[in-house]
């Protein structure tokens, strides 16, 4: 199997440390719009190739993951399926987009393309798929980061708040998962991964704190339904980027792990 990796962070180095101990994949195409980034990852895996020619390295993969950006899933997602490629996502937010949404779903079904969304930085994903088979009444998130990892979000800007001012624990975001995907692109992907498993991004609300105090990210997930009631609780370790939890990156290493070997646990 041949893989094109779009995007050099975090998530992809921990995605390529694994493959490397994967026989079923040969090789991995790295692009990254910041051209050095993706070339240092070619220096330190051996199954890394740097690519300039997205499209190329994309007809000649099985396999594209996503793990760059909103609009990386914009630009690069419908050109994937249209070419039957089968196509994982890690900016899960991106697809509280509903015309994207729509047009990625719809593509995926006519040229018998998948899609894949990690589970990214929570637990229970399967069960609230579980769940929704029947009827869900509520699903709110709450997260809770420390400051550095909200620093540099335009919305907190916007709004005013300098994060790095709070004292204790204070609630700077409340709403909708659409919403909140929007203005955290790049910090509660988790919301767009809930809302999808789940009853949509309309109803499914969630709530952003900032805490100075903590060290870890947390994410309470708060169900009720006709199966009954559920409570998960996950305190993250930050990986190198403070905005993302290393159980994100994990969690697109164990989906990979799924595909190559055909088998699926849990789900």
């Amino acid at each position: 199997m041949d893989i094109l990796l779009i995007g050099s962070g975090n998530i992809g180095h921990v995605l390529l440390e694994n493959i490397e101990r994967m026989p079923e994949i040969e090789r991995v195409y790295v692009f990254d719009i910041i051209e050095h980034a993706a070339r240092d990852m070619e220096k330190e895996f051996q199954k890394a190739v740097f690519t300039k020619d997205v499209r190329s390295a994309m007809k000649d993969s099985d396999l594209v993951i996503e793990a760059a950006s909103h609009s990386a899933v914009r630009e690069y997602g419908p050109e994937a399926l249209r070419m039957g490629k089968d196509l994982m996502i890690m900016s899960v937010g991106a697809l509280s987009d509903e015309s994207l949404r729509k047009e990625l779903f719809s593509l995926a079904s006519h040229n018998r393309g998948r899609i894949y969304a990690p589970s990214g930085a929570v637990f229970g994903t399967s069960g609230l798929g579980a769940a929704s088979m029947a009827g869900i009444d509520e699903v709110v998130l709450e997260t809770t980061k420390p400051p550095a990892g909200l620093r540099n979000v335009d919305y907190l800007k916007k709004k005013g708040i300098d994060v790095n001012s709070i004292t204790e624990r204070t609630l700077v975001f409340e709403g909708g998962a659409e919403e909140a995907a929007k203005a955290f692109p790049k910090n509660v992907n988790v919301s767009a991964t809930l809302s999808l498993a789940g009853i949509g991004f309309n109803r499914t609300k969630v709530r952003v704190f900032v805490d100075p105090d903590i060290e870890r990210n947390t994410h309470i997930v708060r169900i009720k339904g006709d199966f009954g009631e559920a409570l998960c609780r996950v305190e993250n370790v930050p990986s190198s980027n403070p905005g993302t939890s290393y159980l994100a990156a994990l969690s697109a290493v164990a989906t990979l792990r799924k595909i190559v070997s055909g088998i699926w646990i849990g789900v």
